[in-house]
């Protein structure tokens, strides 16, 4: 297992990049700060020194409970104070971390310092970014698009005249006629009745079995790599491994069953049938206000009429003479008349029209 000497900044004088294992400033001689942040520069330097590393291995470094001095792992009294380390006597421990390889913390932790009580505290001087030309006009447009569709929102209530009315109905014709069916089952009232012989599906059936070349994916072992950095919380880091499968494809010959698709045949009826049938749908329509239904011609219990569907319009003017035709429900349109006053809406701005107001229009 690599390791390596982490870093650490001193919130108190702002020196940067503190060996990691050292315990106080060599700068300003400030201990290590309890909240102790280290970090991995790119140039971090390789433990070889067995003692070095025996000490990164020994475990995380302690803070004194009474003196907040930071201790080595091994240490059984505080090196400050000379207190012996227990768990009534508050002690801490520093915490160990992992990294992902993309994780490891490599500069300072400058913006979560700590300055001290009589350090300056400067603001960031750092260059301020260009604006964006071509952002700035599309923020512009935006602004005056929205702008003019405000105005489209503020509306007021006109009225209009009733200039001229359209409307269309029609009507579903059904004929009761001989048609030619085909089905497994024979209905009641069937005649002209022709049996066949026809394929009505298929069953799979085992022919035999053959050897058939596949490929197989099959794991081989296990590769141990580098997956991150583990802080030991002494100022020291080592690689973090991860395991991962292994695998290789490998060709295999297997005996495949070989199926045949065999028709199943069953009989199959072909007759003729009264059933209802459509036929052209009756149309009725005009621009007038007289609208009415179009009557069946043909006469007997073999036609009928279904559906129905209707359409209604009206068109209305303004006092520039401008037409503007709507489609509106039944009642509405019947409740109307030629040259009769119905309010619609306009915008206040631009005077855009933007339909009729009543609400009953729909119905």
């Amino acid at each position: 297992m690599a390791v390596y000497v982490g870093r650490w900044d001193c919130p108190t004088c702002g020196n940067v990049g503190v060996l990691g294992p050292e315990t106080q400033c060599p700068n300003c001689g400030s201990p290590r700060p309890k909240n102790v942040k280290f970090y991995l520069p790119s140039e971090a330097e390789l433990v070889k020194d067995a003692k070095r590393i025996k000490e990164a291995q020994a475990g995380v470094d302690w803070i004194c409970g009474h003196c907040g001095n930071q201790n080595k792992a091994a240490n059984t009294h505080c090196s400050s104070c000379g207190n012996v380390r227990d768990d009534d006597s508050g002690d801490e421990n520093l915490q160990e971390r992992d990294y992902a390889t993309n994780e490891v913390p490599v500069g300072s932790f400058e913006k979560e310092r700590t300055y001290h009580p009589e350090e300056p505290q400067y603001k960031n001087n750092q260059p301020k970014k260009k604006k964006n030309i071509f952002g700035r006009i599309a923020a512009a447009v935006t602004a005056f698009l929205a702008t003019i569709f405000g105005f489209q929102a503020l509306q007021k209530t006109v009225d209009v005249t009733v200039q001229d009315f359209k409307w269309e109905r029609q009507v579903q014709v059904i004929h009761l006629e001989p048609v030619q069916r085909e089905s497994w089952n024979l209905p009641q009232g069937a005649y002209n009745v022709q049996k066949f012989k026809a394929i009505k599906g298929y069953d799979k059936v085992l022919r035999g079995y053959e050897n058939k070349q596949v490929q197989k994916r099959v794991k081989v072992g296990e590769r141990t790599y580098v997956c991150g950095k583990i802080d030991k919380g002494n100022g020291y880091f080592a690689d973090k491994y991860c395991t991962e499968p292994v695998y290789e494809t490998r060709t295999e010959t297997q005996r495949v069953p070989v199926y045949d698709q065999v028709p199943i045949y069953g009989t199959k009826y072909r007759f003729t049938i009264k059933d209802w049938v459509d036929k052209q749908p009756l149309y009725a329509g005009g621009q007038n206000h007289d609208a009415y239904w179009p009557e069946l011609k043909q006469k007997g219990s073999d036609w009928k009429t279904g559906q129905r569907k209707e359409h209604y319009h009206v068109i209305v003017r303004e006092d520039d003479g401008e037409l503007h035709e709507e489609e509106v429900g039944p009642n509405y349109w019947a409740s109307l008349d030629y040259n009769q006053k119905i309010p619609a809406k306009h915008s206040i701005i631009l005077n855009f029209y933007y339909g009729l107001a009543d609400e009953n229009k729909g119905r």
